[in-house]
């Protein structure tokens, strides 16, 4: 029987951290504040936007929402310059997908590197790759926390990433060449991507389809770390099969309460480590 990651218990012990360090800011003067840009009533991202307000309350960061119901992307840009150039505000993020219409690349390169709390402006994949300071994607920073937490040895291993999507795949596979490690990246639909998962140390699954990866495509003994995030109805499905891969693998995160938890709670981090700069 697998260890099972919890990622719930793992966040709560986190925000108590963090909630320490920014009480320590203020000490300071300094008033930690993250900019969240939404755009549009996507009921998903008005739902998922007013988590992270909260979960920055619980921090002690402060949440200046911005949503915009409709916009240009010439105004969306100009906000995002706006937010660069206010010393008051430590971070932004824009709460991807967005409508129809605008540019997400344009959009999250307009976010200056050093308020890039979400990690999404295609230079941090350069630095990430060039093993330079930056400020990762909260899926990575969030399967690297999880690993540290359960003091799962991370280096000297083989780990194969399903799914090589700009906010989990790619980051995740740069931040590794930098490390200990030996990394393949396949995509989810590669024809052979059950042979490629069975070879994995630590299996990391990011392929937008309910239960991609079965048991029989996971080494005994690997660990798993699922980002799937599948909706049929209210119930929410992984990318890997729970109920039976946990029987072969060692350690493995469940969905819900694996790493999505913790994704917040890495972006307010980073928002930190931003405002002690």
């Amino acid at each position: 029987m697998a260890v099972i990651l919890d990622g719930k218990e793992t966040a709560a012990k986190v925000v108590a951290e963090l909630s320490a360090q920014a009480e320590g800011l203020k000490r300071k003067g300094i008033n930690p504040t993250l900019a969240l840009i939404l755009v549009g009533s996507d009921e998903f991202s008005v739902r998922y936007v007013k988590m992270k307000a909260k979960r920055c309350e619980e921090a002690g960061v402060v949440a200046q929402l911005h949503h915009l119901e409709t916009t240009t992307q010439k105004e969306l840009i100009a906000l995002i310059e706006r937010l660069n150039d206010d010393p008051s505000v430590h971070g932004v993020m824009v709460q991807l997908p967005l409508p129809k219409g605008l540019d997400e690349l344009a959009t999250v390169e307009a976010i200056s590197p050093e308020k890039d709390v979400d990690g999404l402006n295609p230079a941090t994949l350069g630095k990430l790759l060039m093993g330079e300071e930056c400020f990762p994607p909260a899926g990575v920073e969030a399967i690297m926390e999880l690993l540290k937490r359960y003091q799962i040895e991370a280096e000297h291993r083989h780990w194969v990433v399903v799914g090589l999507s700009n906010i989990v795949g790619k980051p995740l596979l740069a931040l590794l060449t930098n490390r200990k490690v030996s990394a393949t990246g396949v995509h989810a639909d590669n024809p052979h991507m059950a042979r490629y998962a069975k070879e994995a140390d630590v299996l990391v699954v990011d392929a937008a389809k309910k239960w991609a990866v079965t048991a029989d495509m996971v080494k005994p003994g690997a660990v798993v770390l699922d980002n799937g995030n599948n909706y049929e109805g209210k119930k929410v499905y992984g990318d890997v099969d729970f109920d039976h891969v946990k029987d072969v693998a060692s350690a493995i995160t469940p969905v819900p309460g694996g790493i999505g938890p913790l994704l917040i709670s890495m972006l307010i981090r980073n928002t930190l480590k931003a405002a002690a700069k």
